[in-house]
């Protein structure tokens, strides 16, 4: 793992509906009230979720030609300037090729030393094979050249079957990557939360959340502070 104290927490799969946004706001919360100077970017342009629940997000237009994504520069530049010691990218469905492009023609993860930042990729396990093939490719593309951070989404079923017999669970943890579980949040919550463009940290004490709905977000807010301790020297707090 590179000694650096700056970090650049990239959740890179392609793949929508496993849950990347969400675990984009719950480590903006965490990171947020852990006192790290942080900067965050969004660079889903057909939905931009991470940007609607953190409006401090700086949304990167990434639908362009491949010759014109020198704009995902601007994830790199607050750690080189030394504006922040973390910055946190939500990717897009759909943009992990793209994304993937980018990180390769600059050799990112090879200026990492040079530059003075560890990359972080932030995977969600699920049990969806295309998520678990895509992570088998991201394993193979980037390997031991990046710090892994396994998010078990626990959200559908309580045993992650698929993902717990894979090779890409045994090769992440010769990686040595840090794996936590993210528990199932209460639909009618979550719903709420969505419909209030409000993380599960703001919803603790929002006024558009019915009080239950904000005990509820106090308790998992508690909680992901718990997994998220065990992951305290990958992310830089």
């Amino acid at each position: 793992m590179n000694d650096s104290p700056k970090r650049l927490l990239i959740l890179p799969q392609d793949k929508g509906g496993i849950g990347k946004s969400f675990v984009a706001a719950l480590l903006f919360d965490h990171l947020s009230e852990e006192g790290v100077r942080l900067k965050t970017f969004d660079v889903d342009h057909a939905n931009s979720t991470f940007n609607r629940l953190v409006p401090e997000a700086e949304f990167i237009d990434t639908d362009v030609d491949l010759d014109k994504l020198a704009v995902l520069d601007r994830v790199v530049h607050p750690l080189s300037n030394d504006e922040a010691d973390v910055v946190l990218v939500d990717s897009r469905a759909a943009g992990g090729d793209k994304l993937r492009h980018y990180l390769d023609e600059v050799r990112l993860p090879q200026l990492q030393d040079e530059i003075g930042f560890t990359l972080v990729f932030v995977v969600i396990a699920t049990d969806d094979k295309d998520a678990n093939s895509q992570l088998a490719e991201l394993i193979d593309a980037y390997g031991e050249h990046v710090d892994w951070l396994i998010v078990r989404n626990l959200r559908d079923t309580p045993h992650l079957d698929l993902y717990e017999q894979s090779k890409s669970k045994k090769r992440l943890a010769e990686l040595g990557a840090v794996e936590i579980d993210m528990p199932p949040l209460a639909e009618v919550t979550r719903n709420a939360l969505q419909k209030a463009n409000l993380t599960v940290g703001r919803g603790r004490s929002a006024d558009a959340l019915h009080l239950l709905d904000r005990s509820r977000c106090v308790r998992y807010h508690e909680r992901m502070a718990e997994q998220f301790a065990k992951a305290r020297e990958l992310l830089g707090t």
